[in-house]
């Protein structure tokens, strides 16, 4: 199954609480009508105060194949979408297009539709002496089970950005992150202490430095995921 990551940021002019209730209210339904749709989630990213916000919203859409692929991207519903470029409230410049396949380090116990969790979603480039296939080997071979051995982790998913696809902000051929990893937690206490544990601040975020430039790798704080097309068991 293939995995569409779209990271969207608001115009300047646009005030945030105007975009999102656009998002949810108008681009939503938009969205769930792409033809191929097989899952499709809305993330809503949490303001940091002190911080600039690098994206407003993450959409995940997936769809069975390379070919329910092509006719998502080319369907009148995707062309005439905010995801496409063509919403009047998005900044089409700074927003990103990724295609990953999902690679389940810890599946946990199936989330429901309406269940609410806390999530984290990084996103991040490889070394610059690291080839794609090694930063692969060592992401799920070693890195994915020491992240997943946090605790308090419900559940942990690898995201990685296909070789040929380069559908947007491309520099030399190369997408914008070659990866996301998306964590959900219990609740929050459960997240705070995760990110406080000595086990993540002593072993796993340094082991980051192993295999991504940390320097670009950017992690956001979801708000709401909103779950619009959900199967049974996910």
């Amino acid at each position: 199954m293939i995995h569409l990551i779209f990271l969207c940021t608001r115009r300047p002019d646009v005030d945030r609480h105007d975009f999102l209730r656009y998002w949810r209210e108008a681009h939503a339904p938009l969205a769930a009508s792409f033809p191929g749709v097989r899952r499709y989630v809305q993330n809503t990213v949490r303001l940091v105060p002190g911080q600039a916000a690098h994206y407003d919203t993450v959409d995940e859409i997936w769809v069975e194949d390379s070919a329910a692929l092509d006719a998502l991207l080319h369907s009148a519903e995707y062309v005439g979408s905010a995801l496409a470029g063509a919403g009047k409230l998005a900044a089409p410049g700074p927003c990103v297009r990724l295609h990953t396949t999902d690679h389940v380090v810890h599946a946990g116990a199936s989330i429901a539709r309406d269940e609410s969790l806390p999530k984290r979603m990084t996103f991040f480039k490889r070394k610059a002496n690291l080839g794609r296939a090694d930063m692969l080997r060592y992401w799920r071979g070693t890195h994915g089970p020491l992240a997943a051995s946090v605790p308090g982790l419900r559940r942990y998913v690898q995201s990685a950005t296909l070789p040929a696809a380069c559908a947007d902000a491309c520099e030399q051929g190369e997408p914008r992150f070659d990866g996301a990893a998306q964590i959900w937690f219990e609740d929050d206490a459960a997240l705070q202490a995760a990110v406080r544990s000595p086990l993540f601040r002593e072993s796993v975020k340094p082991d980051e430095a192993n295999f991504i430039d940390t320097d670009a790798a950017v992690t956001l704080s979801i708000e709401a995921e909103h779950r619009i097309v959900w199967p049974q068991a996910a």
